[in-house]
């Protein structure tokens, strides 16, 4: 806490040199709040003084324009789902302005840039968006759906779906979906230029969710929806129908706690699932036959969502927000699915648990404040279906225990962001801390139980008795090695069995604080520029070298209908609190990783896991992790050129190009790997030890093309197409645990980042139809999404399971034609492979994924229970039938990737099939 305050200073006597600025201000300040004819608040609305400057209003629907000009204005509000407001005002103004929004006639608008016109911000580019109104009604109203639609539209920026970080209410930490119906409007991928922020969206997304304040009259709603399991698709890989339903309820109320000044909402919602895995597997019986099993695993699951807001204006210069929300779910056969049976799977109990404080303080007309601290207990306690050693047959099944064990989780976070905006006639500057602290307390007993892995590789040559010939050897895949062990022939001992051994408490504390300074200059002649500087700081491990600047320069013409930009920035990440527990889980000291290699089970008997002693007449070899020494930050660079026109017909064009350079990337490499290729071989360092460091030894480049087209002017019909490519290569696969398959070379690692698309083409759109019915659709489609290719060996001793075939030398003979030979090759739609013994390197991530295409559709109409228009208490019922994934369409999200494997190149699991629910709502 010493170093947030002393942060919290310098941030303050930074301030000092601008107040004194303001002196050449001339004007006043025009201020207020944006309301509905219900008089709540609403955030998120564009306000325009005299069609030239533009702010958003806050989440208190506060807005502040400062040094305006004496004499006469105008002021144009407009919000999605409400009629545009114009009104004229003289500066100076007495007392707050009050902008009342009417219900729009025609209430289905779609505005991506969050603006009816050119964005204006010189630190907007690409595909930013914001989401309220009829946009955010028509996205998924189940919390799961709702986050997949959310991470598909920010990964339109570049970054991977499942990067995406999720924030709340202008804090900096992810958390939890809040209930949607407490939710006023949505931000995806926020002017990645600005110096409030951490990485550009082709480094991690981002999505910022900003929750509704109290009305001044009580309103509520009560909701419901089912999907029962005739209205559902049966899962792409499942050889039967399961009975698979949903069932989602709850409530939200808000009104005033006091007559003026105070108001309250409350939402909370209940959801169950009947959900099914499916195993898609090939397994061995007792009798070593193959057998193929395919498996409809129930899956159920429960959730909790709750959420709670206090506003309160403590004076005309001072708002007080206090939120607490709740997120509780419990699943069971988590894991389970693919190529991983019933038996490996465990039940999860999840929760969140936050508190949050913000305060929004107006210190003069030229300075505004807003503090927010943030207490946030989450936690995880899972409970595996089976303690047994795990035993995983590369490209066929896994069987047994779930390698998590008896895991518990806890963490306690403490958030707090202190922002100060400073305007003067031209800028428009923003300081600020943020400030984050975590504690640990985890019990991590993964491969507590031990994991035997069948890979397969070198082996006796058996004749027809099943006994092996004398001086003659083969390569055998991981399956035809676990039938031999069933069996208890030669050849069938594992290729490895590894263990955790000691204490699974892993306890620490983690802090970081990043100070940044952003400034919006207008220039004049419509020029703006935006320019500023981000520090970061954390321990564990200590980080010191994060400064990195930002600039943004953007120029629109006098109507503006078209605007040109240019920005360019370097950017860091940061070591998260999970990274930090992996570190400590395989210290080496407190936990001890072993590794046995053809672990010998029996002589001649056939492999039974529960009562072999791998460590029997065997040599460990042992694992663990480390910082390097001075490890620093990753370091992006970024640049990007683009623009926007306003085209006929309410038509609007976006264009924008990036680059990108990556350095000092974190991945890890086994700085003591045996010389000689063998586990038990000689070593740079101390004998039989891998030791895998966390260096700052990776690269990678990147270039994204963006193009969008949206209108929002039809009468019936409003839409947003576009389409982006991202063409990123790095030799990280964005994961600081990521290791190269020989730490010798690094020759094959430069490639695209695993399950990343290149191509992702998106839309959503809206449709007003007779009889008050209106549809709406949100489209993803992507493609080229990586995967690697493996032999399910470990040829170096390195430990590392993730050695690549070779090209086949001309003349090798076919594995189909001549399956003992050594080596064989197979036949694959890169050429002819092998395991070992061939020519050149193999490149990582050269399978492909088929592409995905997702289509989610909505039909809902609205019926008035109440004949006068303008009560208190309107009373409306809206029915509504939701489809994810509507064409039904397989959506492959796994491809068999183990040369020789019966699954090798074979898709054998997917996402949901087509999945329907009706729903009713009752508003009051």
């Amino acid at each position: 806490m010493k170093e947030f305050f002393v942060a919290a200073a310098a941030v303050a006597a930074l301030a000092l040199p601008y107040a004194s600025a303001q002196t050449g201000c001339t004007g006043s300040t025009l201020s207020g709040t944006v309301r509905d004819v219900t008089q709540a608040l609403v955030p998120g609305a564009t306000v325009v003084l005299d069609g030239r400057r533009q702010v958003v209003s806050r989440s208190d629907g506060g807005f502040a324009f400062a040094c305006v000009s004496d004499g006469k204005h105008r002021l144009r509000a407009s919000e999605q789902g409400f009629a545009p407001l114009d009104e004229s005002m003289a500066a100076p103004h007495a007392g707050e302005i009050r902008l009342v929004l009417q219900l729009a006639d025609v209430q289905t608008q779609v505005d991506v840039s969050g603006a009816n016109g050119v964005a204006t911000s010189a630190s907007a580019s690409g595909p930013t968006q914001t989401i309220a109104g009829d946009r955010l009604q028509s996205l998924a109203d189940d919390p799961d759906d709702l986050k997949r639609e959310l991470q598909q539209l920010a990964s339109v920026g570049g970054g991977s779906p499942t990067s995406t970080t999720i924030s709340v209410d202008g804090f900096q930490g992810a958390s939890a979906l809040p209930p949607k119906s407490s939710i006023a409007y949505i931000e995806v991928n926020p002017d990645q230029f600005s110096a409030q922020y951490r990485e550009p969206p082709f480094g991690g997304a981002r999505v910022e969710i900003y929750t509704k304040p109290g009305q001044k009259t009580y309103h509520g709603a009560l909701f419901a929806t089912n999907g029962s399991p005739w209205m559902n698709a049966r899962d792409p890989f499942s050889a039967s129908s399961s009975p698979i339903g949903k069932q989602r309820y709850g409530f939200e109320l808000t009104g005033p706690v006091r007559k003026a000044g105070s108001d309250f909402s409350l939402a909370l919602e209940h959801r169950s699932i009947e959900n099914y895995a499916v195993v898609n597997a090939v397994t061995v019986d007792s009798s070593g036959n193959l057998v193929s099993t395919n498996e409809n695993v129930a899956a159920p699951q429960a959730l909790w969502l709750g959420m709670a807001r206090l506003d309160w204006q403590l004076g005309a210069k001072n708002t007080f927000i206090a939120t607490y929300s709740a997120n509780v779910n419990s699943l069971q056969n988590v894991g389970v699915g693919g190529e991983s049976l019933a038996e490996t799977g465990y039940d999860s109990g999840t929760y969140e648990h936050m508190f949050r404080v913000s305060d929004v303080t107006t210190v003069s007309t030229h300075l505004m404040q807003e503090a927010h601290v943030s207490f946030r207990w989450d936690g995880e306690t899972d409970v595996p279906n089976s303690d047994a050693a795990q035993v995983n047959v590369a490209g066929a099944f896994v069987g047994g225990g779930a390698t998590i064990g008896q895991q518990r989780l806890r963490e306690f976070n403490l958030e707090a962001d202190d922002d100060a905006v400073l305007t003067t006639k031209h800028h428009t500057m923003k300081f600020g801390v943020q400030f984050q602290l975590f504690h640990e307390n985890q019990q991590l007993t993964t491969n507590f139980n031990g994991t035997y892995t069948f890979g397969g590789g070198p082996a006796p040559v058996l004749d027809e008795n099943g006994q092996p010939i004398p001086g003659e050897t083969t390569t055998i895949t991981g399956v035809q090695q676990y039938q031999r062990a069933v069996l208890g022939r030669a050849g069938g001992n594992a290729t490895a069995y590894s263990n955790v051994a000691g204490t699974p408490a892993v306890n620490f504390n983690m802090v970081q604080n990043a100070l940044f300074f952003q400034d919006d200059w207008e220039v004049g002649h419509g020029f703006h520029v935006a320019y500023g500087v981000r520090y970061f700081v954390q321990n564990d491990p200590t980080i010191l070298n994060s400064a990195v600047p930002r600039l943004g320069v953007l120029w629109s013409n006098k109507k503006g209908t078209f605007t040109l930009h240019a920005h360019a920035g370097m950017f860091s990440g940061r070591f998260g609190e999970s990274t930090n527990a992996e570190v400590l889980r395989e210290d080496g000291t407190q936990r001890v990783t072993s590794t046995i290699y053809s672990p010998v089970c029996g002589d001649g008997t056939a492999f039974n896991p529960a009562t072999c002693n791998p460590f029997t007449e065997a040599t460990p070899i042992q694992s663990m992790r480390a910082y390097a020494p001075g490890i620093g930050n990753l370091t992006w660079a970024a640049e990007n050129v683009g623009g926007t026109r306003a085209l006929p017909a309410g038509f609007n064009l976006s264009l924008d190009y990036y680059v990108g350079r990556i350095w000092n990337y974190t991945r890890s490499e086994n700085i003591n790997s045996p010389l000689n290729d063998e586990p038990t071989g000689p070593r740079p360092g101390p004998a039989n030890l891998n030791i895998l460091q966390m260096q700052n030894s990776g690269q990678g480049r990147v270039n994204v093309v963006f193009a969008g087209v949206e209108n929002h002017k039809f009468k019936r019909v409003q839409f947003f197409v576009g389409g982006v490519r991202v063409n990123l290569i790095d030799d990280t696969d964005d994961n600081e645990f990521f290791t190269p398959q020989s730490s010798q070379t690094n020759a094959g690692e430069f490639a695209h980042r695993t399950g990343q698309p290149v191509w992702n083409v998106f839309g959503n759109g809206t449709l007003k139809l007779p009889a008050k019915i209106v549809v709406s659709t949100d489209f993803n489609a992507h493609g080229d999404s990586h995967y690697n290719i493996t032999t399910g060996y470990d040829n170096n001793g390195d430990g590392n399971f993730n050695d690549r075939p070779v090209y086949a030398l001309p003349g090798t003979p076919s594995c189909a034609a001549e399956p003992n030979a050594s080596p064989c090759s197979y036949e694959t739609q890169w050429g002819e492979l092998v395991a070992t013994e061939g020519t050149w390197v193999f490149p990582r991530n050269k399978g492909v994924l088929p592409w995905g295409i997702y289509l989610d559709a909505n039909v809902e109409r609205m019926f008035s229970l109440t004949r006068n228009a303008k009560a208190n208490h309107p009373q409306t019922l809206t029915v509504n039938v939701r489809s994810s994934n509507v064409l039904n369409h397989t959506n492959v999200t796994q491809v068999g990737g183990v040369l020789g494997s019966p699954d090798f190149g074979v898709p054998y699991a997917a996402d949901n099939g087509r999945r329907i629910e009706a729903g009713v709502r009752y508003s009051f």
